[in-house]
């Protein structure tokens, strides 16, 4: 397999819920400058998981990004976001 660069989790672990007008100024922020933040997002069966996503578009309650978890450009509606959260600084 592949080495996947892991990024560190904020807080350790639990991503903090955040307002959806929080959560879309911040990946708004992130579509613009290019970076990548993580999200908590849950599915439609109720899964929740947590991923790294370099938001490319927002519009009209959705999110077109670069799944850093999945390797692929996904969709996602953003009522399904339930926090977000800018990743740390690779201290490299």
């Amino acid at each position: 397999g592949r080495a996947r660069q892991a990024a560190p989790r904020p807080d350790g672990g639990a991503l903090p819920r955040t307002s959806s007008a929080e959560t879309l100024a911040t990946v708004q922020a992130a579509a613009l400058t290019g970076s990548a933040v993580w999200i908590g997002y849950v599915n439609a069966d109720g899964a929740a998981s947590q991923r790294v996503i370099a938001p490319v578009r927002v519009e009209g309650g959705f999110v077109t990004a670069y799944d850093h978890t999945a390797d692929e450009v996904r969709t996602y509606p953003l009522h399904r976001v339930t926090g977000v959260a800018e990743l740390a600084e690779d201290a490299d």
